[in-house]
């Protein structure tokens, strides 16, 4: 994915962090069928191979949910991507199972490969 701006009304709170949210991996994935999510910007689950270029989420009102959240994630990299976020919230969150994550050039974070992560904020 490239090229996105996404500014988000929001003002999710910092318990909705923690939610996790139903598979139905059965049902066609409709943007409403997982209520709130634990992520304001992107919560990537059960993917490989994803690139996020030129990407940018941000927020109008304060919001406590961290802007990306992988699970179960191969193969990622987050090229030149800027996310607004509280300073007390973490960039990325990565819980089980993520591997071969890369971040290059993005704002307020330092470039970074990690081979593989179960939990891990930064």
């Amino acid at each position: 994915m490239s090229e996105i701006r996404i500014w988000y009304r929001s003002g999710g709170r910092k318990e909705l962090a923690d939610l996790q949210p139903p598979e139905r991996e059965t049902n066609y994935p409709e943007p409403s069928m997982f209520g709130e999510l634990p992520a304001y910007g992107f919560f990537i689950r059960h993917a490989k191979g994803i690139e996020l270029h030129n990407v940018e989420v941000s927020f109008a009102e304060d919001e406590s949910r961290p802007p990306f959240l992988l699970q179960d994630v191969s193969g990622v990299t987050f090229d030149h991507v800027s996310a607004r976020r509280l300073s007390s919230v973490a960039a990325f969150v990565l819980l089980r199972n993520v591997t071969d994550f890369t971040v290059h050039d993005c704002k307020g974070v330092a470039d970074t490969h990690i081979d593989r992560a179960d939990q891990k904020k930064f």
